[in-house]
């Protein structure tokens, strides 16, 4: 069943997530050259990243939240809650949730999400120094 996927999921070892979230906002402070960036800041950077067309300043408040939910969508497919099934006119991706989310607590959530990051990045991770 797809709930017990993401029971399973929230079953990783806090400590073990911890370390590999530690270790992902220390490789992407030296790499930013700023203080280790927070969820909502990295799921920004997967976004820009997914896009690719680079930084853009002066972006409004709502392209910014649409690259925080894009990037949002890649993370949860790195643990197959989503997939991309298909591409909207104006080049926005569109996404199929592939597994039924139980309720969950705030705190179930921002793990869920954490590891969803943590997964995204493994390879980038794993590859380097």
């Amino acid at each position: 069943m797809p709930d017990d996927l993401i029971h399973r999921y929230l079953q990783t070892d806090d400590a073990e997530l911890d370390a590999h979230w530690q270790r992902l906002q220390g490789w992407l402070q030296q790499r930013l050259g700023r203080k280790r960036p927070g969820i909502e800041a990295i799921l920004f950077l997967i976004g820009i990243q997914e896009r690719g067309h680079g930084y853009e300043p002066d972006l409004a408040r709502e392209a910014k939240q649409d690259l925080i939910m894009e990037g949002t969508y890649h993370a949860f497919a790195a643990l197959d809650v989503y997939r991309r099934v298909g591409m909207e006119a104006n080049g926005a991706w569109i996404w199929e949730r592939m597994l039924t989310l139980p309720k969950l607590s705030v705190e179930e959530q921002e793990k869920l999400l954490r590891l969803a990051i943590v997964r995204y990045f493994e390879p980038i991770l794993e590859a380097s120094p």
